[in-house]
């Protein structure tokens, strides 16, 4: 079972669009199912277009996760619910500096729901 603050890599991600691609996805929250963003090499132009979204984007740093060869971006807009047998090849906890980032994503992002904010804002404390 994942836990908060896991990195996943994700092959063939369902959720990627236009057309399945493998994905590094952050799980925000576990209960009652597990969620998490997308991790992102750089930000999107949708996003880059729209500065109002860019408080949405969480920068975390390759030198903190050696499963990144670069810094990188937790897009904090969407969250999508992930079954267990989808999260499986682990690749480590976010940072303390990364999850500091992203709970200010998620606090500050003006499209992702509040029910999913409440639930990333207020759950259980960090484990790693």
């Amino acid at each position: 079972m994942a836990s908060k603050w896991e990195i996943f890599y994700i092959q063939s991600c369902r959720y990627a669009k236009p057309n399945p691609k493998d994905k590094f996805v952050l799980i925000a929250y576990i209960d009652p199912f597990s969620h998490g963003f997308f991790i992102n090499s750089s930000i999107n132009n949708y996003i880059v277009k729209r500065p109002y979204l860019l408080s949405c984007e969480a920068k975390i740093l390759s030198s903190q996760h050696h499963f990144l060869n670069h810094d990188s971006y937790v897009d904090c807009r969407e969250i999508f619910r992930f079954d267990d047998s989808e999260l499986t090849n682990t690749r480590g906890v976010l940072s303390a500096d990364g999850q500091a980032e992203v709970i200010n994503a998620v606090a500050s992002c003006p499209v992702l729901e509040q029910i999913h904010k409440n639930r990333i804002l207020t759950d259980t404390p960090s484990t790693g």
